[in-house]
This record gives structure tokens, sequence and C-alpha cells, in this order.
């Protein structure tokens, strides 16, 4: 709404009550003259009705023009830029608007200008795949585009206002100060939207205006997650297949040369030498076996043969194998029970039963070797519109929250003497990875780091129009036995 002036403020009040002020201080001045000529009075009543009458013209037309201007800034500062006053003359009121009218068109190029940058640096922070935060002087954060949101898995609401130090997770190590001051780059991970955790390069730049002024810090986010699992892969790779190699080849040396000094003709040695180099040589076939698989799926050299079958049947199929482990271990080993909560419907999906039983076959091991004597594995199978869900929870020692982004990468164990005493190679979780994903689904696991660890497996789900009677019959009898 436009604000007006009281008539008290207008020009046209200010100026009639000075002209009544002046004549009414003449009129004083000369009332002695007026009441003895009565001729004087009357011509300068009328002297007095003209001035006014023309001051009063005069003047309303300085204020309507004024007022126009005044309409006219009005209607720009509404964005209103087409709309144009009509003020009659020419005097220096009119080069006043004049001079209003190319400040307006000059605002509104430059204002169309703006516009235009600000639309294509928003389409440009977008679709931009790193993530971008900017603060102001004060280290708070004033914009952070769609992937910086989505790698922090936070809200716009949440990020806003708030110091970047926390936001990042940095105030432990860095201060605002430090980023200016510095410009450090940074490793960092994280837990995007997805849940996924994320390794995160981040590289600040100091943002400046044109006076060289200091109005903040630019963050830039970029996903490097997979450049530093390759890098720490490739630096691992080597000493770790040396190592994992020279360790049971040193052992079957160590025995091979005991048993040809002569231990071979002890009755009681012999047996324990050979069954434990027979032992070592096993698990290098199993590495090898293993390293084998994972390079022909960094070549695409596997090709997976699916077919269509009853998930359901295919899973309790898999479990039965392992209920009969339970039933035929010794008393003095460890034993386990498994939880079965898997619906009583089909659920019909097209996989390859070896790659994905080799999936369940890496899973059940994982939790058996890690869970206490006596304790309960938990096997829950989820169908929705679009996904199953498979999730395995043992009741084992718990895995850290450091180590949970890592566990999938190849030869990474959390406890690393344990895992090499019973025989792992550290290769399982990373061909089950690869196996999801050849099948377009994925997996993460989830620990408080305490107790339990609990492996989630999702495949997409699309509905099959099968006969289920005709279809698959070798699962037909693979039900759950209890």
């Amino acid at each position: 709404m436009k604000n007006k002036l009281p008539f008290t403020s207008t020009i046209l009040f200010k100026a009639v009550t000075s002209h009544l002020l002046l004549f009414s201080a003449f009129f004083v001045w000369n009332l002695k003259a007026f009441l003895t000529h009565e001729a004087i009075l009357a011509r300068f009543s009328v002297i007095y009705v003209s001035s006014l009458f023309l001051l009063v013209w005069f003047v309303s037309r300085i204020s309507i023009g004024l007022n126009q201007i005044s309409d006219q800034i009005d209607e720009f500062t509404e964005k209103k830029y087409t709309v144009r006053k009509q003020i009659p003359g020419h005097t220096e009121i009119n080069h006043l608007y004049d001079k209003v009218v190319n400040l307006g068109d000059r605002i509104e190029q430059t204002q169309e200008t703006l516009e235009s940058s600000s639309t294509r640096l928003n389409g440009i922070l977008t679709y931009m795949t790193d993530g971008v935060i900017a603060t102001d002087r004060r280290g708070k954060i004033i914009l952070a585009n769609a992937a910086a949101l989505e790698y922090l898995n936070v809200t716009e609401k949440d990020i806003l206002s708030r110091k970047i130090i926390d936001i990042l997770d940095i105030a432990a190590d860095y201060t605002f100060r430090d980023l200016l001051e510095s410009e450090p780059e940074l490793l960092i991970d994280a837990e995007n939207a997805t849940g996924e955790f994320t390794t995160l390069r981040i590289k600040f730049a100091l943002f400046r205006r044109e006076s060289g002024f200091i109005s903040g810090v630019v963050a830039v986010l970029h996903d490097v997650t997979e450049q530093e699992k390759n890098e720490r892969e490739r630096r691992l790779f080597v000493s770790n297949v040396s190592h994992e190699l020279r360790t049971p080849l040193t052992s079957i040396k160590s025995y091979l040369e005991a048993l040809d000094e002569g231990a071979v003709n002890d009755p009681d040695i012999a047996p324990g030498f050979i069954k434990v180099s027979l032992k070592e040589t096993d698990r290098m076939i199993r590495m090898i076996r293993d390293l084998v698989t994972l390079s022909r799926m960094d070549s695409d050299t596997i090709i997976l043969e699916k077919e269509v079958i009853n998930l359901v049947a295919f899973l309790h199929y898999q479990l039965n194998r392992f209920d009969q482990i339970v039933g035929n271990r010794d008393e003095d080993e460890k034993q386990f029970k498994i939880v079965r909560q898997i619906p009583l419907p089909p659920i019909w999906m097209e996989i390859d039963t070896d790659k994905l039983g080799q999936v369940i076959d890496n899973l059940m091991n994982n939790a058996i070797k890690y869970s206490p004597d006596g304790r309960q594995i938990t096997v829950n199978l989820e169908q929705t519109n679009t996904q199953v869900l498979l999730r395995i929870t043992d009741e084992g020692m718990g895995i850290p929250k450091t180590d949970l982004p890592k566990i999938f990468d190849r030869f990474y164990r959390v406890d690393k003497a344990r895992s090499r005493e019973q025989g792992g190679s550290g290769l399982g979780l990373s061909i089950v990875r690869d196996i999801v994903k050849m099948h377009d689904g994925f997996i993460w696991a989830k620990s408080d780091g305490k107790t339990g660890t609990t492996f989630t497996l999702v495949l997409p789900y699309t509905t099959l129009e099968t006969e289920t009677d005709t279809i698959a019959d070798d699962w037909v009898g693979a039900t759950d036995p209890h």
C-alpha cells in the first residue's frame, strides 16, 4: 500500500500558510492606512485573492508532478516497469521525472541481468554432481546445493545458519579462522541420504568482494569414495596377497621339512603335520579361487545365468544345509540356532541361483564365525511392491562404526588375527557385494559396535506372470522343516 503524506506536510499547505502569514503581517503593518482609505483596502483584497489563486495553481502543478514522480518510483519498486506517468510542461519537474524514468529503465535491465545470472547459477548448482556450501564471514552457512544436502544427509532447513565446522564435524581439528587462513583440503567420511557411507574430499576457497573484503568461504564437496577405495585396494593388494600366501606357504614348508627329516616315520606326529599342510593348502586354494572370481567380475567376464524361482523355497533350501551342520556338530563344538522369519506365500524372482546361493553361504558362514556359543542367527525376508529385503542378524561382538564403511573392501578385516585364525581371506564380503550389484541390488551392514550385526540385502522386485506349478520344480521340496 502506498504511503500518502498528510495535507499539513504538503508543499501546497506550506505555501498557502506562508502566503497568509506574509499578507497578514503586511495587513497589520498597514492597518491604519487600510482603515482610513477604503479604496486601498479594496485593491489590497483583489491583489491578495489574485496572488493566492496564482500561488495555489502554481504550487498545485508542482505538487501534482512530485506526486506522480513518487507514484512512478512506487511502480518501479513493485517491478512494474511498463507503467509511465504523464507530466505536462517543460520544467525542472519534467527533467527530474525523465531522470527517474531512465533510472527505472536501468534498474529493469539490471534486474533482468541479475535474475538471468541467478537462474543460470541455480541451474549450475542444482545439476552439479559436486556439493557446494557457502558461508558468511562468521562461518554460518548461507547456501547449500542439492548435492551437498544429499552427501551430508541433511535438509536445507537443518543446515542454513549453522556453522560449517559443525556440519562437517571438523570442529575438533579446525576453527573457522583456520579455514580462512590455510584453506585446507580435507577428507571426511559421511553417510549419504541412501544410508551409504561415502568419502568426501573438501576444498575451501575464500569468497571475496570486489573491494577485497573476505565475506566468507566456499566449500566444494567431491565424492571420492570409489577413487579412495581403488587407491586403497591398489596399495594393499600386493602386500595382502603376498602376506596371505606367504603365511600358509611358510607353515607348509616347515612341516614338509620336518617330515623330510624323519618325522614322516613317526606315527604320532606325521598325520598331524599332513593334516595341517592340507588345511593350509585348502586355504590357499580358496583364496586363489576368490581372487579369480573377483578378477572375472572386474573384467565383466561373468555372465549371470538367471532363472525364475520361488525365492522363499530357495532360501529354505539354503538354510536347511546349515541346520544339518548344527545337527552334525559335536557337543564340544560351538552351537547356534537359526531363527527363520520368512513369509509363507511364494516370491517369484529371476536370479542366478548359484551366485545368490554363494551370497547367502558367505553371509551365513560369516554370522556363524562371529556368533558366540549358544546364540541365534535370525534370517528375515520381506517383500514390498518394488523390492525384496533379506536380513541376516547375528548376536556376535558387533562391528565398530568406523569399520562399517570398509568391511566390503577387499582384504579388509575388523579383527585381523581372529579372521585369519578362522580361515578368512578377507574377500568374501567383496564377492557378496559384487554379486548383489550384478543383480541390480545393494547391501549394507548395521551395528552398534557392541553386540550383533545385521546385513541387509535389497533386490529389485517386479511381479512375474508365471505358471507356478511348472516353474522351478527343483525347489518344491525345499520348504521350512520347522
